[in-house]
C-alpha cells in the first residue's frame, strides 16, 4: 500500500506546482538516461512523471541544496496504467550530483554523483534490465560554434552487478529555439538479462525536449534505437513532464 501512496503523493504534487516556477535552465542537469555536469541552483526544485511502455510509471522529485549540489529520489512500477495489478519497484531510486567545477575557456565543467535508477522490465532480484549507472563522473563543454550545443561525456560503474566493467557514454544536448531542443546519447551500457553481464550492448537514445511553458517540459523519449544489439531490450518510447519551481 505505501508503494502507491509514494507515487500517488509525486503526482499530487507535480500537479498542485504553482504557475510562477523559475523558467528550466537551458543548460540540462540529464538527457536520457545519462547526467551532464549541470546541477540546479539552490533552492530550485522540479516534480516529473515518466510514461513508459506496459503501462509503467515513475515519478521523480529533485532539489538544488546549494549551487552546486542537488538530491533526488524516484518511484514507480510497470503495469501502473491498464487492467491487473501493477507490479512496483522493490525501492524508492537515489539520485545525486556535486558539481566539482564549472565551466572554463578551455576547461569542461565537471560533477561527480550517484543515479540508482536503472530502466526496463525489473527482474526478479531487483535488478533492471539495463542496471542503473551507480557511482559516476561527467564532464560538460559548451561547443565553440554555438552557446547553446553541449557536449557532454562521462564514465559510471553500477553496483547492481557483481562483475560489471565501467560504462562509459558520449552525450549532445542542441538547443534549436527557446522551446525545443534535441538530446542524443550513445552509451556503452550494462545488460542484466545477458549470460555475461559484462558485455556491454550499447544503447543509442534520441530525445525532443520541449518547453511547453516557462515552468513546464515535456519529453519524448526514443531509446535503444539500434535494437536489440544482442540483448533482448527492444526499442521503446516514453514522454516524460517535468515542473520546475523555486522556493
Amino acid at each position: 500500500m505505501w508503494r502507491s501512496s509514494v507515487l500517488v503523493a509525486l503526482v499530487v504534487a507535480l500537479l498542485a506546482v504553482s504557475v510562477g516556477a523559475r523558467a528550466a535552465d537551458e543548460h540540462f542537469a540529464r538527457l536520457v538516461d545519462t547526467p551532464t555536469a549541470h546541477t540546479y541552483l539552490k533552492g530550485d526544485f522540479s516534480l516529473g512523471l515518466e510514461v513508459v511502455g506496459d503501462g509503467g510509471l515513475r515519478g521523480s522529485a529533485q532539489v538544488g541544496a546549494s549551487d552546486f549540489f542537488y538530491l533526488g529520489i524516484s518511484y514507480g512500477g510497470e503495469n501502473v496504467i491498464g487492467s491487473g495489478n501493477p507490479d512496483w519497484y522493490d525501492s524508492i531510486e537515489v539520485d545525486a550530483k556535486f558539481r566539482l567545477a564549472p565551466e572554463g575557456d578551455p576547461i569542461p565543467a565537471l560533477a561527480i554523483g550517484y543515479d540508482g535508477r536503472g530502466y526496463g522490465a525489473q527482474l526478479e532480484d531487483g535488478t533492471f534490465e539495463k542496471p542503473s549507472l551507480g557511482f559516476y563522473a561527467v564532464l560538460t563543454k559548451t561547443l565553440p560554434f554555438s552557446e547553446f550545443w553541449q557536449l557532454h561525456g562521462g564514465i559510471g560503474r553500477t553496483l547492481e552487478l557483481e562483475r560489471a566493467r565501467p560504462d562509459f557514454w558520449i552525450s549532445l544536448s542542441a538547443r534549436f529555439s527557446e522551446e525545443f531542443s534535441v538530446l542524443t546519447e550513445y552509451q556503452l551500457g550494462n545488460d542484466a538479462t545477458k549470460e555475461d553481464p559484462t558485455d556491454k550492448t550499447g544503447y543509442l537514445n534520441l530525445g525532443l525536449r520541449w518547453v511547453f511553458m516557462e515552468q513546464i517540459v515535456i519529453d519524448f523519449y526514443f531509446r535503444n534505437l539500434l535494437g536489440p544489439s544482442g540483448s533482448p531490450n527492444l526499442s521503446s518510447r516514453a514522454i516524460a513532464f517535468t515542473f520546475y519551481q523555486s522556493f
